[in-house]
């Protein structure tokens, strides 16, 4: 049985930091591991926060790393920036090295971090050392590559494009939607999935990120899904920097068509698969992406 939410275990919460951009914009990040390492700039999911670090709070100690996951615009503390576009994050990209202290770092972006990641790549490749993108989403794949996602969320990103008042009620979990939050359907995910989301652990953890993820509101992420549907002003195969796609050969969130079809559009891209990983393999087992960073 799946435990409440009022059952969860209490969550340990790291520190918060933040900087101020010209304009006065305020830009939320949390640090996890070797603080003394070069940092890792790590895109969270959507919707998702600075939090969702979290998971992988002790295994980035252990291996060494520091990795930085901002909140990005309009999400947890991060304020929104104008406008539309994956392009919007990518000043905040260069105020946070700037602010860290670094020229570049390597650039990693889970689910629907990727557009963001890929747009920075292009309009910034001298800042960038080195993209990984974990089972990220990618704006305009083709819609044959989506014929193997999970029914739900496929519904979700439709209703994101053409009802986005709706899509922002599913997200949060209002009104009708709100027993599909507290008692979430975990039948039609992939096995490895739906072990970590029954996880009591797994969660905690996962209610403290979308919940902060949402303290805005439900617009951001709502944004990104909608964003999704049409490509990046740039063609991929202007990614010049060094490229990895990783992602999980079960995943029915991002299927893995999606990342096949990218890589083949980016000059020298790799592509490494997880059999039988789903969507959250890398917070699950961050194995195969610390070993692509030490």
């Amino acid at each position: 049985m799946t435990p409440s939410r009022a059952d969860l275990p209490r969550v340990e919460l790291p520190e918060t930091h933040h900087l101020t951009v010209p304009g006065g914009r305020r830009i939320a990040y949390c640090s996890y591991g070797d603080p003394a390492a070069p940092p890792v700039i790590v895109l969270h999911g959507s919707p998702g926060s600075r939090y969702e670090g979290l998971a992988l709070r002790q295994a980035a100690t252990e291996a060494g790393l520091r990795l930085v996951f901002p909140d990005r615009p309009g999400y947890g503390e991060t304020d929104p920036v104008p406008g539309r576009g994956f392009h919007r994050w990518n000043d905040d990209f260069v105020a946070l090295l700037d602010h860290l202290g670094h020229e570049r770092a390597v650039l990693v972006a889970i689910s629907g971090g990727g557009g963001y990641a890929l747009s920075a790549a292009q309009r910034l490749p001298g800042r960038v050392t080195r993209l990984i993108l974990a089972c990220a989403a990618v704006p305009g794949a083709p819609r044959e590559a989506y014929a193997h996602r999970i029914p739900l969320v496929k519904l979700v990103n439709m209703v994101a494009v053409r009802a986005p008042a709706v899509a922002r009620r599913m997200l949060a979990g209002k009104g009708v939607f709100k027993k599909a939050r507290n008692e979430p359907n975990l039948d039609a995910w992939p096995r490895s999935d739906r072990l970590l989301m029954a996880d009591p652990d797994y969660r905690a953890l996962s209610e403290a990120d979308t919940s902060e993820g949402q303290r805005q509101g439900a617009d951001a992420a709502v944004a990104d899904l909608a964003g999704y549907s049409r490509p990046l002003p740039d063609p991929l195969r202007s990614v010049s920097v060094p490229t990895l796609f990783l992602h999980g050969e079960a995943d029915g969130n991002v299927p893995v068509e999606v990342a096949r079809w990218a890589h083949a559009q980016i000059p020298g891209a790799e592509l490494r698969t997880v059999p039988d990983g789903g969507h959250l393999f890398l917070l699950a087992d961050p194995g195969p992406l610390l070993r692509e960073l030490a």
